[in-house]
């Protein structure tokens, strides 16, 4: 103890007005600590806001849902025992005018019973009770429409709607609707009727595709997640999907939890740069300290004793880079909530995330240590006489094992706290492993950047000579920047491509092979007289119909599939209803990658065409046996094959297909279309004429949705890689900084022996020149494989190598690395910006 207070005494001592060679050190950790700060505060804001809107969300405290069939009596008594129980159905059906004018319009229907809503309110225009909205009065029933559907028939409150075999009356406009808080997409106007109305409109008929919904308000203090697992674990065969308010807001919470561990992982590679700062600050602090260090080793300091000084002086200026980060990044909700959408932070929601901040704090502390620490260790193993001549000649001496092995330690916490603090394991240990084995190579490129400037021989341009010996001089920071450099421009080069080809894909490649057109709720028996009818309309380039039903699979191998069992990546295939089909032929363009198709006239037991990707994710093979809830009746099929499904046209594909049965169940078709835009109105007049009740999506407002989520994503990463290299920056005028304290003699002499300004700039210019342009190129590489690999990852057909996106960033790195080491030569070492 006495030891330590002895330690720190010194320590505050020298610290005193010493500081401003730490600098680097505070702005490269407060930039990363910040950015994972920011990142983690943000999304837990959001995830907590979310949350609190939860019930509002999903409508109660737990939801079940069915397709096709609603739920059975004692599905029903089961779920009113517990607490308030509401049902509602949704579909999207075409509504009209009651006196037929105009076109028809497909709407989202909700029908909705007296309990309705559990949880909030449902806001009309003018103000009601809900059933006096929706309620038969005066032989009609009522209706509550969006204002969009008004306006697109030419209608006002008061007038009639036609709604299957039936009429409804439009007594509200739509405000507010509890469900739809957290939800941005829609397919159409959404239309609000009672329980009543759907019956007598004739459009929930069996086989329809209905959505039916069971929603419980459980009583205080009932667990709604105990209650969901009881009631998969009492009706393990009811095919339905169950959420609870517990759980969040489905779908949502995953692309939260996606978008916030890519762009952790992106401030941890901030953060990581900012380390190589760190490592260049320590140095150079230390390069400072050197007489004061020879003097108190000569007084008979010990290695111990020195290294716990400036080992204090270090964590002082890291603890304040971490304070400022936190407070920068503490303060990125409260921006949310001022300059964001209303929906996105609820008003109950905290703005300080302390997990986060904690996360933030411990990979700055931990990225501070695993820098310094090298740089610190080399302090006690250096005699007075090296400590002395280390001006003029640096020292060689490597800290002790004992340094290393805490290197490793710190370098395993991170990567430790990473895999936690992420939420998605996999993803952080591929970022691990991709960002340990780029440092590897960027600092083994760096050396070999020294070792060849050294062996140059035969220079006769003096400024040349003297930039390639100033790289390839002892104590020269040339390795590290070469780092910092590469690693910034590797994140960026990867992020802007990949966003490159998913921007193409969405704009070029995806309209070839998605459909224009996609009709739903085709009758079976009309099938293929409206593929007849569409094909020969001029401009129609291709027609394919395949029939279409909602299935659920509940055993694997005679298993129950429960929901914990169900990989989080794979889920939206195998929770809930999800789209199953048949086919005697395999569909064109089928790749199987194991197993083989069945025979055009099989007639046997049935059997399945999985995708591969979901199957092994899984572990469903070949042979294995599967059941499915099919409209409440258990169906057992056999794996037959596994094929490869690219998710990412938008085609019409399902996760299973089936041999066709012999005895079909109810269902309906899809015809998917094909054609040239002027034939797209024709093609949706003559379908309307024909099937009235089987409405037209277009495909193209979707694609238009995508593209903006991805132009999003797109500029969310970009900003965050674009922080790398403002780290990378942080760290080369640190490194230059350092290199230039170190040769400031040197630069004297040359002023004394004639060189001017303008040639010591002229030297700077080339020396980080040469320094951009050596990263720049495996940089380069690295960056166009990582995207390839992501790319090809998500599609197996859609890589476009975009040359123009690496080519303009490392002549971009090159330029600016020059004008860095003209400016930084010209100011006398950057003294203008680190004075000592």
């Amino acid at each position: 103890m006495n030891g330590l207070s002895l330690a720190f005494k010194i320590a505050w001592r020298d610290l005193r007005g010493s500081l401003a060679g730490l600098r680097v050190l505070v702005v490269g950790i407060a930039l990363g600590v910040a950015a994972v700060a920011a990142v983690g505060s943000v999304a837990g804001a959001v995830l907590d806001g979310m949350r609190g809107q939860a019930r509002l969300a999903i409508g109660g405290d737990v939801s079940v849902r069915l397709f096709h069939v609603p739920p059975r009596p004692e599905h029903r008594d089961f779920l009113r025992a517990a607490g308030t129980y509401g049902e509602t159905a949704e579909l999207r059906p075409a509504v009209r005018r009651a006196d037929g004018a105009g076109r028809p319009v497909l709407v989202e229907l909700k029908a909705v019973d007296d309990a309705y809503p559990l949880y909030g309110t449902l806001g009309l225009e003018p103000q009601m009770p809900v059933m006096d909205a929706l309620g038969r009065r005066g032989g009609a029933w009522g209706a509550a429409v969006d204002r969009s559907l008004l306006d697109a028939l030419g209608m006002a409150p008061g007038d009639r709607l036609r709604l299957g075999v039936t009429v409804v009356e439009i007594r509200a406009v739509i405000q507010a609707e509890p469900e739809r808080a957290l939800r941005t997409f829609a397919l159409g106007p959404r239309v609000i009727v009672a329980r009543g109305a759907l019956d007598a409109s004739g459009l929930a008929a069996p086989g329809a595709q209905v959505y039916w919904y069971g929603r419980v308000r459980l009583p205080p203090p009932a667990d709604a997640s105990a209650f969901a697992a009881a009631l998969e674990q009492h009706f393990p065969d009811a095919g339905w999907r169950i959420v609870d308010a517990g759980d969040g807001v489905p779908g949502m919470e995953r692309t939260v939890r996606i978008a916030r561990a890519l762009l952790v992982l992106v401030a941890a590679a901030v953060l990581l740069i900012g380390g190589v700062g760190v490592a260049h600050a320590v140095a150079g602090h230390i390069e400072c300290k050197v007489p004061t260090i020879a003097i108190l080793k000569g007084l008979g300091a010990s290695g111990r004793l020195l290294f716990a000084i400036y080992l204090a002086q270090v964590a002082a200026a890291a603890a304040l880079a971490v304070a400022i980060g936190l407070a920068i990044g503490a303060a990125a909700p409260l921006a949310l909530r001022h300059f964001g959408p209303d929906w996105l932070l609820g008003p109950g929601a905290p703005v300080v995330q302390p997990a986060a901040l904690a996360l933030a704090a411990a990979l700055g502390l931990l990225t501070t240590a695993l820098f310094a620490l090298w740089p610190l260790g080399r302090v006690g193993r250096m005699t007075v006489g090296e400590l002395f001549r280390d001006t003029v000649a640096p020292s060689r001496a490597r800290p002790g094992p004992g340094v290393a092995a805490a290197m490793l330690a710190v370098a395993a916490a991170m990567a430790v706290l990473l895999l936690a603090g992420t939420g998605l394991p996999l993803l952080a240990g591929v970022f691990c492993a991709a960002a340990g084995c780029a440092v590897l190579l960027f600092l083994g490129l760096g050396k070999a950047v020294s070792l060849a400037a050294g062996r140059v021989r035969g220079v006769r341009r003096p400024l040349l000579r003297l930039a390639l010996g100033n790289l390839s001089r002892p104590g020269a920071a040339t390795t590290s920047m070469v780092m910092a450099l590469g690693l910034g421009l590797t994140a960026l080069v990867a992020v802007l491509t990949v966003h490159g080809n998913a921007r193409l894909h969405l704009a070029g490649t995806l309209p070839r092979h998605a459909p224009d057109l996609v009709f739903i709720d085709v009758p079976p028996e009309r099938g293929a007289a409206a593929e007849a009818l569409v094909a020969g309309i001029a401009g129609v380039e291709r027609v394919r119909r395949m029939p279409f039903l909602q299935a659920r699979l509940t055993h694997v191998r005679g298993e129950p599939l429960l929901r914990d069992q169900v990989p989080r990546d794979v889920a939206w295939a195998v929770r809930g209803d999800r789209g199953l089909s048949w086919a005697a032929a395999p569909p064109a363009g089928t790749r199987i990658v194991e197993g083989e198709w069945w025979d055009e006239a099989h007639a046997g037991p049935p059997l399945a065409s999985l995708a591969a990707d979901v199957a092994r994710r899984l572990g469903i093979g070949i042979g294995d046996r599967l059941t499915f809830n099919v409209l409440g009746r258990p169906v057992e099929v056999e794996v037959a094959n596994l094929r490869a499904v690219d998710w990412t046209t938008l085609g019409l594909d399902v996760p299973v297909l089936l041999s066709p049965p012999p005895d079909p169940p109810p269902h309906a078709e899809i015809l998917a279309v094909q054609a040239a835009p002027g034939a797209l109105d024709a093609v949706e007049a003559a379908m309307r004429e024909m099937l009235p009740r089987s409405p037209a999506v277009r495909v193209a407002p979707l694609i238009g949705t995508l593209s903006a989520m991805v132009e999003g994503a797109g500029r969310a990463l970009s900003l965050a890689s674009g922080a790398t290299v403002v780290a990378a920056l942080v760290v080369v005028a640190g490194g230059a900084a350092a290199s230039y304290r170190r040769r400031r003699r040197e630069m004297a002499m040359l002023r004394v022996l004639g060189a001017r300004p303008r040639q010591l700039a002229l030297a700077g210019a080339i020396e980080f020149g040469l320094l951009g342009a050596a990263a720049a190129g495996p940089a380069v590489l690295l960056g166009t494989a990582a995207a390839y690999a992501v790319v090809r990852g998500l599609g197996p057909d859609h890589w476009m190598f975009l040359p123009a996106v690496p080519a303009l960033l490392a002549l971009g790195t090159v330029a600016a690395s020059t004008v860095a080491g003209m400016v930084l030569a010209r100011c006398g070492g950057f003294t203008l910006a680190f004075r000592e």
